[in-house]
């Protein structure tokens, strides 16, 4: 069995209680320096909330602090190396073999591995609280829903993953994306009716899942199924708690939606007993690693976002190379503190705008994209023909969302605009089959089952 076991660890991870020690304040669990085993662990309210807090931690991972930011960013139009010379990722010229393909599939796997053993393992206790038990199942849902989201959207047909049982998860095939869908929307749907409507039980710090989570992954997942009316009700759901969510609005270095907990962060993720996050400290530096491809030309005259949200790159000879991306603005300091934000406010008013878009909402419509253009020093919008704002939401995503959780990849492929808009850029290899990204090599070797997506 060990060796079975061993062989199978490509899929997801095994290590029941990795990082489960704290992160921040409300995190922070003590564990016994003795290994736990699972049926220990689910023995006590303390180590069982320590499990849930261990699939957080399988969030500070290169997958959710690097490659969903940059490799997302360079196939699409939005990113391109600060070189200037194109790689596998510009180039949409993936191999099954490479490095990120591996660590966002076994990360993302491993987060699910993380989520289904507290499911598993709650749903078989009879000594926790049963009304912190109901939260823990819904937060280990929700988790899962979001893994599986990226999962799917990123490689198409995957296999999904609801137990931690080898010998049915070690050779899973894959599952139609539909169906992939279908238990995504059932999880966040569960976690919905038990999540907490507030951050009262969190110290009110905005680093776990709330109803309101749900709800706007909700959103998300409804727009992309393209049901408008869903879609709507669910962004208006969290829109409407006003009380707790607002717009940041005069954008500063130290006013802006990455400060740790500000009022328009819905779900942000700590790094440890640090102020500063990966993305600002080693993956969007002022020395500007990856440049936005469009660069100025992206924004329209006095956008506020281009002027918080960019750098101006110059090389040593003076010449400037164009803007890179900086909403992360510390750099290893004390202040301000940030956290990785991985759901923010700003994203429901566009998925309603569109929606309403869709169901002929014009003046509604309007009302939620001036909400971010206003934000951004812009003018409102005026239009009322309903292909012409479609393309006016589509350009405030790539405006507001830029480098940022692989938002344009993901508005590219579902809008089925991919072919048209990559295919005319010089630098690009481009297939239509480059939609879906290769399944890595050593997860197809090491399961017969898994086929490995079309083109190669």
């Amino acid at each position: 069995m060990k060796n079975y076991y061993t062989k199978y660890t490509y899929i997801f991870s095994f290590f029941l209680l990795a990082g489960l020690t704290g992160c921040d304040d409300a995190l922070d669990v003590d564990l016994p320096s003795n290994q736990l085993s699972s049926a220990t662990v689910y023995q006590s309210d303390v180590t069982a909330e320590a499990a849930v807090n261990g699939i957080y931690q399988s969030m500070v991972e290169s997958a959710y602090y690097s490659d969903i930011h940059t490799v997302l960013g360079e196939t699409s139009d939005e990113l391109v190396p600060r070189t200037g010379i194109a790689n596998v990722y510009s180039s949409n010229e993936i191999p099954e073999t490479d490095g990120s393909m591996s660590s966002m599939w076994t990360q993302f796997y491993k987060t699910i591995y993380n989520a289904n053993n507290v499911i598993e393992g709650i749903s078989k206790s009879t000594t926790l609280n049963p009304a912190k038990s109901k939260q823990w199942l819904a937060e280990a849902k929700f988790l899962r829903a979001y893994a599986h989201f990226y999962l799917t959207n990123i490689w198409g047909d995957v296999p999904l993953i609801l137990s931690t049982n080898i010998d049915v998860t070690a050779l899973a095939p894959k599952t139609a994306q539909q169906a992939v869908y279908t238990q995504i929307v059932l999880d966040l749907t569960d976690a919905s009716k038990d999540l907490p409507v507030n951050y009262d039980n969190y110290d009110d710090e905005r680093i776990r899942a709330t109803k309101w989570a749900a709800e706007t992954l909700l959103a998300r997942v409804n727009l992309y199924l393209g049901n408008w009316n869903e879609a709507d009700a669910h962004a208006s759901a969290v829109i409407n708690q006003s009380d707790t969510y607002k717009i940041v609005t005069g954008l500063t270095d130290t006013n802006n939606p990455f400060i740790a907990d500000n009022e328009e962060a819905i779900l942000q993720i700590p790094y440890f007993n640090v102020t500063y996050t990966y993305e600002g400290s080693a993956v969007f530096t002022t020395g500007g690693t990856f440049l936005l491809r469009k660069g100025n030309a992206l924004f329209e005259t006095g956008d506020d976002r281009k002027t918080n949200w960019t750098i101006d790159i110059i090389n040593n000879a003076g010449v400037f190379l164009g803007i890179a991306p900086r909403k992360y603005k510390n750099n290893f300091n004390d202040s301000p503190a940030e956290r990785s934000t991985i759901l923010r406010l700003a994203e429901l008013y566009l998925i309603r705008a569109e929606a309403r878009v869709k169901l002929n909402n014009i003046t509604g419509a309007q009302e939620d994209i001036n909400v971010i253009r206003n934000r951004a020093l812009l003018e409102s919008t005026s239009l009322t023909d309903p292909t012409q704002l479609s393309d006016l939401i589509a350009l405030e995503r790539q405006r507001e969302f830029f480098a940022e959780c692989g938002h344009r990849w993901l508005d590219l492929k579902r809008t089925g605009k991919l072919d048209e808009t990559l295919s005319v850029l010089a630098d690009k290899i481009w297939k239509t089959t480059d939609n879906l990204y290769p399944i890595p090599e050593d997860a197809i070797r090491s399961n017969p089952f898994l086929i490995q997506n079309t083109g190669y």
